[in-house]
């Protein structure tokens, strides 16, 4: 029993043997997938080159690797090198990085010879000193202090002088709102839809960016809620040129108020400005509240503009309340020490 036993485990011990699939490595094929490797990252590094190639040829060198690359590469691109931008000697030779410094330093020297060498006559003849006040400055950012102080004294009363004559009398507002340079908002209601037409149409006329915002669908037609800039024309830009010495404050804001009652409109809140040390001169800031009419108010700020009061309104905001109207200032001076 036990041989036969035997006898069937070693019979399939053969079967098994001559069962078993013998694989053969495919040489050839390997081979063949191998240069196929190969090609494929010869080509993705040339593809790679060659964009890079066209990359420095379009933007020029990144300054992080400026100098790294050979001078014939990159006149065969036709990339600019900054850094090799000062490698050129007299005769056109460019010479290694260590040859620019050494230019470098050649030509700075040969420059300060020649500064050394010229006259007291030359280097006057040079100056300019026109260049420094001749320069237009159109911007409200770039202009001098005072020239601030008197562009805003005429753009505060040619605004308020403007909306008293285009506004229709079936027209009434609850906001209305001017800040230094030109900014304003008015927010309003109109008794007939073409008087809120009439006015809108005036005001965009004498405004840059102008909008109105979608109104809400509950509101009424003829609402009117409108932003932009004004366009102030014709400033003079010469109406105050000099600071307020600090000795002349206190009289300075005595002629304030009283210019302020001599057209009824008075002033309150003159007791703590808001004070700025701007090294040179000092801004003193006043929130004010007046009580007026409007009417009172325009031909206020109308009385200011042609003062010779160097004060400027910054900012006006007017609001409706029933009757009455409420309105608060802010009102700059630039005091000097």
């Amino acid at each position: 029993m036990i041989r036969l036993n035997l006898i069937d485990a070693a019979e399939r011990d053969i079967q098994e043997d001559v069962l078993n699939t013998v694989h053969v490595t495919n040489v050839v094929a390997q081979t063949k997938t191998s240069k196929k490797k190969i090609l494929t990252i010869a080509v993705a590094a040339l593809f790679a080159v060659v964009a890079f190639s066209c990359f420095l040829s379009i933007c020029g060198v990144p300054k992080q690797l400026q100098g790294l690359f050979p001078s014939a590469y990159l006149e065969m691109i036709g990339a600019e090198d900054p850094s090799r931008a000062a490698l050129t000697l007299g005769a056109g030779q460019t010479t290694s990085a260590g040859g620019s410094l050494e230019a470098q330093a050649a030509a700075a020297e040969a420059a300060l010879k020649r500064r050394e060498s010229l006259t007291i006559k030359q280097v006057v003849g040079e100056i300019n000193p026109t260049a420094l006040f001749n320069n237009k400055r159109t911007d409200f950012s770039q202009f001098l202090p005072m020239e601030k102080i008197s562009f805003q004294r005429a753009a505060v009363a040619q605004f308020f002088t403007f909306l008293n004559t285009a506004t229709p009398d079936d027209v009434g507002f609850s906001d209305c709102v001017f800040q230094a340079p030109n900014f304003y908002y008015v927010r309003g209601v109109a008794a007939k839809p073409t008087s809120q037409r009439s006015f809108l149409d005036r005001i965009k006329s004498v405004s840059g960016d102008f909008r109105t915002p979608p109104l809400p669908e509950n509101a009424p037609a003829t609402d009117i809620t409108a932003f932009g800039l004004y366009n102030v024309t014709n400033a003079n830009m010469n109406a105050v040129t000099k600071f307020v010495p600090a000795a002349e404050l206190a009289s300075e804001v005595k002629a304030l108020k009283t210019l302020g009652a001599t057209n009824k409109v008075v002033l309150n809140g003159f007791d703590k400005p808001s004070i700025e040390d701007l090294g040179v001169y000092k801004r003193y800031t006043y929130a004010l509240t007046a009580t007026c009419d409007y009417t009172e108010l325009q031909s206020f700020f109308t009385a200011l503009a042609e003062s010779p009061i160097r004060a400027a309104v910054q900012k006006a905001e007017l609001k409706f309340a029933k009757k009455n109207m409420l309105t608060s200032l802010r009102v700059e001076m630039f005091v000097a020490p």
